[in-house]
């Protein structure tokens, strides 16, 4: 185990909340501090969002029907303006692209439950409902193509492969655009493996069964071989899947909770992270690698430019307790660290309230509250960093 007794603590992240573009002053928007003019508002997003990707340009949102909406202020313009968000919401996919002009198109008849933003192809994957009941949909949208003035939706098909109602809990799709996976609660990974845009073109089958929900899920790419991470509540596992057989090796027993898992980038060699409550697990597809103990809950794992970043907060809770209670928790702050696990240091840590997702884009992290704010953290420059000095208490206790 990694020892993690006295890590130096840095700020080397600047923290801004997310301003309302000035209109056509010639003003760049974007973020701004709280210090600053009032000329402009904050951004404030729809209200339900509960699932979030980016990519492309653009931080993707999707938003839900059923949801118990709090203004976060008595203005009448704003009261007004979430209204009608409520009344053009369901089943909703928003595009907040860097000029910071939102705008959406109803997906759904529903809601929408997961997303996927490729990276290298303005392609997108989305889990939803068009219809009460366990019947989730798929369907693949090309955003550079165009139908009736929505995204072009190129494919669409059933996410439960057999006739066993179960939940979609996580997705994933291969940059190659050959390899899709879904995860369900009831512990069952379904492989797509084949053109994800085509129907005739792509094959779907059961490629691992369980009986604990499956909580994450990542490819990754070496050579020609094709590796796919599995995660549930109590294990990890991966797969080879470019080949015939998926041979599988059992990594560990010890699992997380829900978006507690992602990939590193090569700086760690494109090891797979999976954050759970009393340590945080590094894995290559074959082995398990090192381990570090960052205790707290763990509620978001993520991966930038060579740091782990990590919401997490002190109360207890068993990551199975996410499938029937995560919206019902009370409204609680939570802490993010920024980890660089190279060089053994916290390169930045702050307080949140009710983080929705953590996202990256336009070389920038964005934090998302329950409030409908995006707080805009900004990596400092080098100079900045080198005349960074913390002081002799703060270091981890």
């Amino acid at each position: 185990m990694a020892a993690y007794l006295q890590w130096r603590r840095f700020v080397f992240f600047d923290k801004e909340l997310v301003k309302e573009p000035l209109g056509n002053d010639g003003a760049a928007p974007g973020a701004a501090s709280a210090s600053g003019s009032a000329a402009s508002k904050f951004l404030c997003l729809p209200p339900g969002i509960t699932v979030c990707d980016s990519g492309r340009g653009s931080l993707v949102f999707g938003d839900i029907l059923h949801l118990e909406l709090s203004v976060p202020s008595r203005d009448p313009e704003e009261i007004e303006r979430l209204l009608d968000y409520l009344a053009h919401m369901e089943g909703q996919i928003w595009f907040l692209p860097r000029s910071l002009q939102l705008t959406g198109f109803q997906a759904y008849k529903l809601r929408v439950t997961h997303l996927y933003q490729l990276k290298q192809h303005n392609i997108l994957a989305s889990v939803g409902e068009d219809e009460e009941g366990i019947n989730p949909l798929v369907k693949i949208w090309n955003l550079e193509k165009r139908d009736g003035g929505n995204p072009l939706c190129t494919r669409i098909f059933p996410a439960i492969p057999g006739t066993e109602p179960t939940v979609v809990s996580c997705l994933t799709v291969h940059e190659n655009l050959n390899f899709m996976a879904i995860g369900f609660t009831d512990g069952s990974v379904t492989l797509n493996k084949g053109d994800i845009t085509r129907d005739r073109h792509s094959k779907t089958q059961i490629l691992h069964k369980g009986n604990y929900p499956v909580t994450g899920l990542a490819f990754r790419q070496a050579g020609k071989t094709t590796h796919l991470f599995v995660v549930t509540t109590e294990n990890v596992q991966s797969y080879i899947v470019s080949g015939k057989d998926y041979p599988r090796v059992e990594l560990d027993t010890h699992g997380c909770g829900l978006r507690c898992s992602a990939l590193s980038d090569p700086s760690q060699d494109l090891q797979f992270i999976v954050a759970g409550d009393e340590c945080v697990y590094l894995y290559q597809p074959d082995e398990r690698g090192p381990c570090f103990a960052f205790e707290g809950h763990k509620l978001i794992a993520h991966w930038f430019r060579g740091y782990l970043v990590i919401v997490s907060r002190d109360r207890k809770v068993s990551p199975k307790s996410e499938f029937t209670s995560r919206d019902s928790q009370s409204s609680d702050k939570q802490i993010l660290n920024i980890y660089d696990l190279c060089n053994k240091f916290i390169a930045y840590s702050a307080v949140f309230e009710d983080v929705v997702d953590v996202l990256a884009e336009w070389g920038s992290l964005y934090v998302l509250t329950r409030d409908g704010r995006v707080h805009a953290l900004q990596e400092k420059d080098t100079q900045t960093k080198l005349e960074a000095r913390p002081p002799a208490s703060q270091t981890w206790p």
